[in-house]
């Protein structure tokens, strides 16, 4: 199943909730595409951000380590949890506004925190801007599909998806850069200015025609989230994370205390498993636009095997340095046919399915992390973590190459 295969007709937009779209961009749409990329980034980038200043906000506000950790999981859990109801409920909103209403929601919630004078404030704050991110990430993937030629529909959803692929790469670095140089106040101000830049790109560069047409009904829009084949890359969009996110939520652990690598080193080795995140999430792209179901397959493949020779290789300071960023490169490169396989699956317009696919990876993201825990906690050596992570990538391997063969056998009747 290739992704030039999902669903393109007028019907199956109008079902997906938007209104049959006029006929098919013959041009790709760069300059709009980097506004989107550019507005995820911004939006994005504050997940990661206060990665390296849990000390700070702890020692200013007077909490604890632990509790100020709770600004990072809270934000994951509002936008796993927050993000689907947030897309329902704003379902009829013509696509291009709402992008621009979250974007100012996502502003004003990191000025509040810049503002915050406790400990409270501050966790509203970033719930707040948390609940924007599912269903702005969603509808700046309906644009981008919306405004291309249908056989580069992966590739604009890479444009996007490289806006947080920016954001994992140099939203942590440069957020803990600015607040240990001017406070973590700062931080939430730069974030801000950010996504005020976002906004202008958008406002000036993605067309207005777009919009939503004969919305769904909430019971309609909730039943596309039954359907087989959007259940089926949901899971295996959380399984496919949860099991490269098991090692790598303790890599920096694995790269100094195993492989023997100092701290400088090991921050370095994160860049280069950013940028083989974004160099896969530009090829998932194209290669997804040829064919969803061989991407897939070929980079779980690729995953898998990845983590299986680090589990064997974590003391080679040769190895480990290319097998962090394959592994960078084969994450990356999911994130296109995944969100390509929920869309289509949804019947080509559905920002729910979406936003809830979005959630699927920070599940996942959250069950690696917590499941790596329970691993180290029980005495398991940090190096089994790898091979661990391969075993559930092939649970996730399995189940795509099942799911998409049978969703090739009924579309073409065979």
């Amino acid at each position: 199943m290739s992704a030039s295969s999902m669903p393109q007709t007028a019907e199956s937009a109008t079902r997906g909730g938007l209104a049959a779209p006029p006929p098919a961009p013959a041009a790709f749409p760069v300059a709009a595409l980097a506004a989107l990329s550019l507005s995820v980034f911004a939006l994005c980038s504050a997940e990661f951000a206060l990665i390296g200043l849990l000390l700070n906000v702890s020692e200013d506000l007077n909490v604890s380590v632990g509790s100020a950790g709770q600004l990072l999981s809270a934000y994951a859990i509002a936008v796993a949890v927050g993000g689907p109801l947030v897309t329902v409920a704003t379902s009829r909103v013509a696509p291009k506004l709402l992008a621009l209403v979250l974007l100012l929601v996502f502003a004003a919630a990191n000025v509040l925190g810049a503002l915050a004078p406790s400990f409270s404030l501050l966790m509203g704050a970033r719930t707040l801007g948390a609940l924007t991110h599912s269903t702005f990430a969603a509808v700046c993937i309906l644009i981008a599909v919306r405004l291309s030629p249908p056989d580069r529909r992966a590739s604009a959803i890479a444009w996007v998806a490289g806006g947080l692929g920016l954001a994992t790469v140099l939203g942590g670095p440069i957020g803990t850069a600015i607040g240990e140089q001017w406070g973590w106040r700062a931080t939430f101000w730069c974030v801000a200015g950010a996504a005020v830049v976002g906004f202008a790109a958008l406002s000036f560069l993605v067309p207005g025609h777009l919009d939503r047409g004969e919305s769904e009904s909430m019971r309609s829009e909730l039943g596309i989230l039954r359907r087989p084949q959007v259940l089926w890359a949901l899971a295996v969009t959380a399984v496919s994370q949860a099991g490269w996110f098991l090692l790598y939520s303790y890599i920096s652990p694995l790269l100094q205390n195993v492989t023997g690598f100092g701290a400088g080193v090991a921050t370095i080795l994160l860049f280069v498993f950013g940028f083989g995140g974004f160099v896969g999430n530009a090829l998932g792209g194209k290669l997804a636009d040829r064919t969803l179901r061989g991407t897939l397959a070929s980079m779980l493949v690729l995953l898998a095997a990845t983590l299986l020779l680090l589990s064997f290789t974590a003391e080679s300071r040769i190895v480990v340095p290319v097998a962090v960023f394959l592994i960078g490169l084969a994450s990356g490169a999911l994130v296109p046919p995944l969100q390509s396989w929920v869309l289509g699956a949804a019947g080509g317009g559905s920002a729910l399915a979406l936003a809830a696919n979005t959630s699927a990876f920070n599940l996942g993201n959250a069950v690696g992390s917590w499941s790596g825990s329970q691993f180290l906690d029980s005495g398991t050596d940090v190096t089994s973590l790898a091979w661990i992570g391969a075993v559930v990538v092939v649970v996730a391997l399995a189940g795509a190459w099942v799911a998409l063969g049978r969703r090739k056998r009924e579309t073409t009747g065979s």
